[in-house]
């Protein structure tokens, strides 16, 4: 699917940009480093849903102000935009995959563990439902990503997004998950085309 995407990107979009993908990862892993201390504290209180809420919260606005910085800094234009999202979901996708398939036992692997688990980044039981999760999350980045393009300000907008979405599966996706699934592709649809559209790409 990351490969399909890539070759339609490159069709589309052209190459002069591509470059910005690997900083796109980059945000990626800085945003996840920034999350660490949090999630180190939060991990010793013993009211799970409490210490899932935080960190889900936490991690979802943490996010946000690094793409903003990664935005402001880095982006230039709409394909640039699309280019870095897709950096960031690639980079994200990768250590969802990393972490499912096998068990961290040192520091920093144990808290990507808790963080994946507090998302409702459990192994998935079929393929499909992994191809929609992972289109669901490119769908997201993408769209947070070129909306920010348009403004600073849009940073309000998609820090509630990622938010809403990480809390949603940190307490609600293993007693619910259909209606978590569906919120999240919902929220992940209006990002991407709010995006595509405040770029002008969309028209």
């Amino acid at each position: 699917m990351l490969v399909l995407l890539a070759a339609a990107f490159t069709a589309l979009l052209g190459i002069d940009q591509a470059g910005t993908v690997l900083l796109g990862a980059l945000g990626w892993m800085v945003a996840l480093a920034a999350r660490l201390p949090v999630l180190g504290s939060a991990g010793r209180l013993h009211a799970v849903r409490r210490r899932d809420t935080i960190i889900a919260t936490v991690s979802g606005a943490t996010d946000e102000v690094v793409r903003l910085a990664l935005v402001l800094v880095t982006v230039n234009g709409a394909a640039s935009a699309l280019w870095a999202g897709f950096g960031w979901a690639l980079a994200a996708l990768v250590f969802v995959a990393a972490t499912e398939l096998t068990a961290f036992t040192w520091p920093l692997g144990r808290q990507a563990t808790e963080q994946l688990k507090a998302q409702g980044g459990f192994v998935s039981t079929h393929p499909v439902h992994s191809a929609v999760r992972g289109l669901v999350a490119i769908s997201f980045h993408l769209g947070a990503t070129s909306l920010l393009t348009a403004g600073p300000w849009w940073v309000l907008a998609t820090a509630a997004a990622h938010v809403s979405v990480n809390v949603a599966f940190a307490r609600w996706a293993r007693s619910r998950l259909v209606p978590v699934e569906v919120f999240g592709a919902v929220v992940s649809a209006g990002l991407v085309l709010a995006g595509l559209l405040s770029t002008g790409v969309l028209g």
